[in-house]
């Protein structure tokens, strides 16, 4: 580790203590007092790439340690790169595959997230949050013979789960992290839609199916990264549009079919003018032929220009698709940051770091799927809490280390109650425990527990079921090899499945009674099904069934979406330095944004 001192009082602040610490793994220190300025090269200890630590990061590192009895509680910096650490939290959120199983209290038939073969009790929603349910009863005792990851173990996996994160549905029990849908099917991480089927990220839109991160839409057919449009298909990274085919960057257009890089343009056909009369006439005999249009289309973006970024704005950050944000840096679709770093699909965030899919929080540190938080760290689908450590399915809470399935809960360790002085009294001990830098075959601590996030091998699901799989995919045996979960997925018989279904290329000629059958994915081999609601949605759009499976759709949409990383490389019209989610050997013709500007405005 290399790290440059900005100033002798940052150095008493009582990091140094950490930093000296961290020279016993090898690392190098380097002061260079004139330049005032400290920077940390460190080796990621799971990938052994090399990530960097700044000034800025120890500050926030020791904002948000906690204090007992006057006593600071150091939180040490980060052990796994930012990649890893993502991967990690990552492999304990599954969002999109659902499974039929009972539930563990009333025996009825649910739909859940945990597959019927994961040995957790699976409670219904209603029954989860009901007064049937008292996750004190699983209280433990901390032993200090003993990991603290071993003994949260036991704790998660005796403590009843909750079936779904689905929030005042109406018809649309079949989403997961999703709040107030209605007739909605398939949707994940989405909220306040009606009408809308198969997406992800969807917010406040109607008819919409197919899609990812679509927002204020309506009527609208594989959209990616687009808001405020209506009656459009196969379009990405547009806006404020209107009856819109295979478009790419299209801001406030009208009638654009196979178009890309366009501004107020409208009747427009492979960004060529046309006539309103001959615009009409030409796209009568183009939608014959949809899907070979999509292909061709595809190639033909190897010739748009693209901006290094979707940044709106915003005041010194870093990243992609970011509004509305100031002094935040590596982010990924986030609005509304502040002070905060290694974020994506984040809203409302202040002072946090390393979080996922959390919303209206602040001092959150590495947190997956949280909302509404006040200091809150090392922890996984937590809202309305406050002064939480490594907690897990925990709401309107304060004051917890350690606790699975509490509400409205405080001084808890475990799930153990305890007065406010013997709280305050036992958490710094189980702290500094967790500092030891021991040897787990004696029981005698770990290699320090504390400052990391739940290891993927004690998440709930397998690997092939989680959204780390989406983004950091794995083979089944480069899973095992890691000693994480892999999740067996059942195999149906042919017999089962009955013979295999025609579909007819032209919508019209499409029966209703499709919706009774099952369809054959053409490239994954896997079943699916088309449902009432949405044959109607193809019809009204004149759109064919689709051939693949949900599955195969959202992960050829993702394909089409920019990894969430960031390279150095140089823009291609003026040379200065980019900071973009384009690698430098990508083919993309990428320009800084006043070049983008100049060219395409």
């Amino acid at each position: 580790m290399n790290f440059i001192a900005k100033s002798s009082h940052f150095i008493s602040s009582g990091y140094f203590e950490v930093l000296t610490k961290a020279m016993w793994r090898g690392s190098i220190i380097q002061l260079r007092i004139p330049n005032y300025e400290l920077r940390m090269q460190k080796i990621c200890v799971h990938c052994s790439a090399s990530f960097e630590i700044t000034s800025d990061d120890l500050k926030f590192y020791d904002k948000i340690s906690p204090i007992f009895g006057g006593k600071k509680y150091g939180i040490p910096p980060p052990t796994h790169c930012p990649d890893c650490r993502r991967q990690r939290k990552f492999s304990w959120r599954n969002e999109r595959n659902l499974y039929h199983r009972k539930c563990d209290l009333t025996k009825k038939q649910i739909i859940s997230m945990y597959s019927s073969d994961k040995p957790y009790k699976v409670y219904d929603q209603s029954e989860w949050w009901s007064d049937r349910y008292d996750p004190y009863l699983y209280g433990k005792s901390f032993d200090f013979s003993r990991t603290f990851f071993e003994q949260f173990r036991e704790l998660f996996d005796n403590v009843p789960r909750i079936n779904l994160n689905n929030k005042n549905p109406e018809n649309s029990e079949y989403c997961n992290f999703a709040v107030d849908n209605k007739n909605c099917y398939l949707l994940f991480a989405s909220g306040w839609n009606e009408d809308s089927f198969c997406s992800n990220r969807v917010l406040n839109v109607k008819n919409v199916c197919d899609s990812s991160s679509v927002t204020y839409s309506e009527l609208c057919y594989e959209a990616i990264d687009s808001h405020n449009c209506y009656n459009c298909g196969w379009i990405q990274d547009c806006s404020h549009s209107s009856d819109c085919f295979f478009g790419y960057d299209l801001k406030s257009c009208q009638h654009c079919f196979a178009c890309y890089s366009l501004n107020n343009a409208k009747y427009c056909i492979g960004n060529k003018q046309f006539s309103k009369e001959e615009y009409f006439e030409k796209i009568r005999s183009l939608k014959k032929d949809l899907r070979n249009i999509h292909i061709s289309f595809q190639k033909k973006l190897k010739n748009a220009i693209r901006k290094y970024a979707n940044l709106i704005n915003i005041e010194n950050c870093s990243g992609d698709n970011i509004s509305h944000s100031k002094n935040s840096h590596f982010c990924f679709e986030v609005k509304n940051l502040e002070d905060s770093k290694f974020i994506s699909d984040g809203t409302e965030l202040k002072n946090c770091y390393d979080t996922n899919n959390d919303d209206h929080s602040e001092l959150d540190y590495e947190t997956i799927g949280a909302d509404t938080n006040y200091h809150q760290c090392f922890s996984d689908i937590c809202w309305f809490n406050s002064n939480i450590f490594y907690c897990s399915l925990c709401f309107n809470s304060k004051n917890l280390f350690g606790c699975v399935g509490m509400k409205k809960s405080e001084y808890c360790i475990l799930n153990k109650q305890y007065s406010k002085e013997e709280y305050e009294k036992l958490v710094p001990k189980i702290i500094e425990y967790m500092m030891k830098d021991g040897d787990p075959s004696t029981g005698s601590g770990s290699l320090r527990e504390w400052g990391e996030f739940f290891p993927a091998s004690v998440s709930p699901f397998g690997y092939n079921e989680s959204v780390a799989q989406e983004y950091f995919p794995l083979s089944k045996e480069e899973v095992f090899a890691k000693s994480w979960n892999w999740h067996e997925e059942e195999k149906s018989g042919e017999n089962y499945l009955g013979p295999r279904v025609e579909i007819p290329e032209n919508i019209k000629d499409v029966r209703d009674d499709i919706c009774e059958k099952i369809l054959i994915c053409e490239v994954t081999g896997k079943p699916y099904k088309i449902i009432p609601q949405e044959l109607k949605f193809y019809k009204e759009m004149g759109i064919p069934i689709p051939r693949k499976c949900p599955d195969q759709r959202h992960k050829e949409r993702m394909a089409l979406r920019n990894p969430r990383k960031l390279w150095e490389r140089s823009c291609m019209k003026c040379k200065k330095e980019i900071k973009t989610s384009y690698a430098p050997e990508r083919p993309e013709i990428v320009y800084c944004e006043s070049c983008y500007l100049r060219e395409v405005y």
